[in-house]
């Protein structure tokens, strides 16, 4: 016996001001110009778009890495990279902005940044060893869309040292880039 079909339909993912329709390439959000100030060489990207779909909805991914030769020892590698995460709210679930707002992990500090969606965070960490290198993530809800950008640096022993105002200049107008990209027409 073939059930009946549910009277009731299926869920809509929440209206916003944002959408995904535009993009079909979601490393086309990101600018890697900045990073060529610490290397080069690009690495192929990965990226994914799962478009919205029965209540779901839906989200964007894409990392850019570069790599260079280092200028102390012309062996060892620096690495620079940025990477966004995108997801759209699904229906009858939280944005994934609550799930992606952990809080600092220990050595890095944190904090939000006035004017910038609805909600928002940053978390910055440096290393020194083996070389120098720092991280700076920005988390960003607003309306129906939670965005993640962060920049990457890590440089080989001998290297100068990452100046953390640098990445924080780059991750905060990536993400003001990409909420505006993501925009309804």
């Amino acid at each position: 016996m073939t059930p009946a079909p549910s009277a009731t339909p299926s869920p809509t993912a929440p209206p916003g001001k944002y959408s995904m329709s535009a993009i079909s390439n979601a490393c086309d959000l990101l600018d890697p110009k900045p990073l060529a100030k610490w290397s080069s060489t690009p690495i192929p990207p990965t990226h994914r778009e799962n478009q919205p779909s029965g209540g779901y909805g839906g989200g964007l991914t894409c990392s850019l890495r570069y790599t260079s030769t280092s200028a102390t020892d012309g062996v060892a590698t620096n690495e620079a990279g940025i990477g966004v995460q995108v997801e759209f709210t699904s229906a009858g679930e939280p944005p994934a902005y609550d799930k992606w707002n952990t809080g600092p992990s220990k050595g890095w500090t944190a904090g939000t940044t006035a004017g910038l969606g609805t909600r928002n965070y940053w978390r910055a960490g440096a290393v020194t060893e083996p070389g120098p290198g720092a991280s700076y993530v920005v988390g960003v809800q607003d309306s129906n869309v939670s965005v993640e950008i962060q920049v990457a640096v890590h440089r080989a022993p001998g290297e100068a040292p990452l100046k953390m105002d640098d990445l924080s200049s780059i991750a905060q107008s990536q993400t003001r880039a990409v909420l505006d990209r993501l925009k309804k027409a």
